[in-house]
């Protein structure tokens, strides 16, 4: 675990909290009159010699309204297989947690943290499946779980992970009494009590290098601080987060002050931008419209040489729903992302055939699965059957008889065995059938081949190489979009498209791939099928 994953981290949390909302006397009116909610009183500062405690009630997450709605959105998407494949890695589902203690007891300049996790489920642990430990005990009832860390089971509900030279003081200590046994003390246990989330911070313990370390000279005056106390309350679907920095001075307490309210004014204006901007916020609207009220309504207050600050933010809208919405669109970016993988893959090896052959196929390919010699000649199998030792298929390319058509009796029989990458990612599609086609035409490809860069006289990186086209075809098959007419057709943009929603996918013959959404024009379109047009293209590309 490296010192820097752990103290990089908890800089940004500082900042992040001078960046929510501050402590007010009076609860925040909105502009229909209505009381906003409002946040508790900053936190008395804990006593702590760790250089980090944090303590999380998970039981009370878990038995919010927010973590209910959230349940109930992920149901429909696959709860219970989120939670059994994570029981299956840890030996807990995370439903079971009641509670998580993380402690770093030191953070040397030169060396790695000292840490110890504390994992206490409301269920047995099962001892067998937890972390992988099968193979891995140790003597004292310890197991390894990686070479900086050890895993002890103080009692069947609970799991413990620490650093090995803690193992002495944890003996002595949470493992004989898991009330207030070492790294708990009495004081935090009852700093803790009664909150959902407990974070005490002893920043002048952090190392030097990462107080001072380029990346954080920008949140210089916040880490000043000597100690940072944070609480957090869920209730309902209100959640409440007080802080309390200590400085050594009235003087560093205000210059803490000044540079939050800084990150405050560029936050909201950054909200300000997402809300006003193009961006597609779709159900996330209603939450982020409640950050921005969030950061309007904040005030940074400084007392002596403190700084508090709170936070108060009320999800008071349909979290399922938002969740939901997310998930699809994270499912339709992953399917995008597929899909401009396997264009790219199909591209790049028509560049390698290109570099071996001086010249990559358009359309098609004759006897012996060479290059045709002239326009007239008719291709035997696709381009994308001469590609196959390029996307390493080169035990299904040796399968072909080269001398026989695509439809012979040894060669139809390789359709069903089409590769998944010319296959549409995220839509069913027949077995053998493929929408990645190249569009082949006077306007267009001209068979018999293309030279690499030679035959782009526009430019590689402006023509398109492969098109996600509307109509499969057989892979084996030479067959593409096809532009006979000597003019484009009007309905061109219906020949793409349909595969994922808003757009299709082409690759350019420079290596490059992209999504083109609907909104293109048929001219823009048209340039881009033209390796010779000679014109500039439109703004819409």
């Amino acid at each position: 675990m490296p010192r820097r994953s752990l103290i990089v981290p908890l800089g940004i949390l500082l900042t992040c909290l001078v960046l929510v909302p501050a402590c007010k006397k009076k609860p925040p009116t909105s502009p229909d009159g209505t009381t906003e909610p409002g946040p508790s009183a900053a936190p008395n500062a804990a006593s702590s010699d760790h250089v980090l405690f944090a303590h999380l009630k998970v039981k009370d997450i878990g038995n919010s309204d927010i973590f209910t709605e959230i349940k109930q959105a992920f149901t429909k998407t696959g709860w219970d297989q989120i939670e059994e494949k994570l029981s299956q890695r840890i030996g807990i589902k995370p439903t079971d947690f009641d509670a998580v203690t993380f402690c770093v007891t030191e953070a040397p300049e030169n060396g790695e943290p000292k840490f110890v996790l504390i994992l206490a489920s409301n269920k047995p642990v099962n001892k067998t499946t937890a972390f992988g430990l099968q193979s891995q005990h140790l003597m004292q009832d310890f197991y390894k779980l990686f070479d900086e860390g050890r895993i002890h089971f103080p009692n069947d509900k609970t799991v413990v992970l620490l650093s090995p030279v803690l193992i002495p003081q944890y003996l002595e200590g949470y493992a004989k009494n898991q009330t207030s046994g070492w790294p708990l003390t009495p004081d935090l246990t009852k700093s803790a009590a009664g909150h959902t989330a407990f974070l005490v911070a002893r920043l002048d313990k952090f190392p030097t290098e990462a107080r001072n370390g380029r990346e954080m000279k920008e949140f210089a005056p916040l880490l000043a601080a000597h100690t940072l106390t944070v609480t957090a309350d869920l209730k309902g679907k209100e959640l409440s987060a007080t802080a309390r920095a200590a400085f050594p001075d009235a003087t560093a307490a205000n210059r803490a002050k000044e540079k939050g309210q800084e990150l405050m004014k560029m936050a909201t204006g950054e909200v300000e931008k997402l809300m006003t901007g193009k961006s597609d916020l779709g159900g996330v609207f209603p939450a982020v419209k409640e950050a921005h009220r969030t950061l309007q309504t904040a005030k940074v207050e400084v007392s002596g040489s403190d700084l508090t600050l709170a936070a108060s933010y009320k999800a008071d809208f349909d979290i399922g729903q938002m969740v939901a919405e997310a998930v699809k669109k994270i499912r339709e970016s992953a399917v995008k992302m597929s899909a401009l993988n396997h264009f790219k893959q199909i591209v790049l090896a028509l560049l390698n055939y290109d570099s071996g052959y001086n010249a990559a196929p358009v359309h098609g390919v004759g006897p012996k699965g060479a290059l045709l010699k002239n326009a007239n000649e008719k291709p035997l199998l696709s381009w994308r059957v001469a590609i196959l030792p390029y996307i390493d298929q080169n035990d299904l390319y040796q399968q072909f008889k080269f001398d026989e058509p695509w439809d012979s009796e040894n060669n139809k029989k390789l359709i069903d065995k089409m590769p998944k990458l010319f296959a549409p990612v995220g839509k069913p599609s027949k077995p053998g059938y493929t929408h990645m086609q190249m569009v082949v035409g006077p306007n267009a490809l001209q068979p018999p081949s293309v030279n690499i860069p030679h035959s782009f006289p526009d430019g590689t990186s402006n023509t398109i190489a492969v098109v996600e086209a509307a109509e499969p075809v057989i892979w084996t098959k030479p067959d593409d979009v096809m532009l006979p007419g000597a003019a484009l057709p009007k309905d061109l943009k219906k020949k793409f498209g349909g595969v994922q929603p808003g757009g299709f996918n082409v690759a350019l013959w420079d290596g490059s791939v992209r999504f083109i959404p609907d909104t293109v024009s048929e001219r823009t379109l048209g340039l881009l099928l033209n390796p010779k047009d000679g014109q500039v293209l439109p703004s819409d590309w």
